[in-house]
């Protein structure tokens, strides 16, 4: 019989394989030079959540080579696997912060902090921002808490809506169901503030954790015109991706 540490070894390098052979594929077509992001695909994320952030990760400035990950999909969450991406991303799910991590499971969520620690980047969306806090990966120390009748909030209930945002110093519009007001960041620690809410809780920024870095964001900057018109919705900037293209950015930022 094969020791345990044989056996992890020889997952890992399988799942490493399965990023080279995308990589490889990638070659032949002429796209060696674009890094890897896996974006997380099963349980833990709502019904094309995972396609539209790929979608925007494939259309950005790095354009990514998505490979998505999860329980039912060919490529599981695992050191190996992480060690072939640039980038990790859990996108926005449902309101069970805990299912939603038992589902991810203990080994993956263990894998990802690791490899976040040692330089890798994660990108949490909605859900995958909640799940960035302590009852998840703990890849951010403070509260993480609904957006949704906070002191000043203009959002009283979880029904999917647009609300307004100050990003970058600009008032913007953005899509926005149950999403996370963020802590702030630690002095000294790198955190950048990229959104606020109306009422000065954070919606979006990026943290250092270890050598890495968190993007996070309670709203749907990746969300595309369909999700709009399926909730007779209408963004008063239209449907615009520069906001998901700068989270982007700033979550790949050394």
């Amino acid at each position: 019989m094969r020791s345990r540490d044989s056996i992890v070894l020889l997952v890992s390098l399988v799942a490493s394989s399965v990023v080279q052979a995308a990589r490889t594929g990638d070659e032949m077509s002429g796209a060696a030079s674009r890094p890897v992001a896996l974006v997380y695909r099963g349980p833990a994320a709502c019904d094309g959540c995972p396609e539209a952030i790929a979608a925007r990760l494939q259309e950005s400035d790095h354009k990514f080579r998505v490979i998505y990950v999860g329980p039912a999909e060919k490529l599981k969450i695992t050191p190996g696997a992480l060690a072939g991406a640039a980038l990790y991303v859990q996108p926005g799910g449902g309101q069970d912060i805990p299912g939603a991590a038992a589902s991810i499971g203990r080994n993956s969520i263990r894998a990802v902090r690791h490899y976040v620690s040692n330089g890798g980047r994660y990108l949490g969306i909605c859900m995958g921002a909640y799940l960035a806090g302590d009852q998840g990966f703990g890849l951010v120390d403070g509260e993480i808490d609904s957006e949704v009748d906070r002191p000043g909030s203009t959002i009283h209930g979880i029904a999917d809506t647009v609300t307004p945002v100050v990003w970058r110093g600009k008032k913007r519009w953005i899509y926005f169901q149950d999403g996370a007001m963020l802590p702030a960041a630690q002095t000294g620690s790198g955190g950048i503030v990229l959104a606020t809410y109306p009422n000065n809780d954070i919606a979006a920024a990026t943290y250092r954790y270890g050598k890495g870095r968190v993007g996070l964001v309670g709203p749907h900057p990746e969300a595309d015109a369909s999700w709009y018109r399926q909730y007779r919705l209408t963004n008063p900037d239209g449907v615009l991706p520069d906001m998901a293209y700068d989270l982007i950015n700033a979550t790949m930022k050394p």
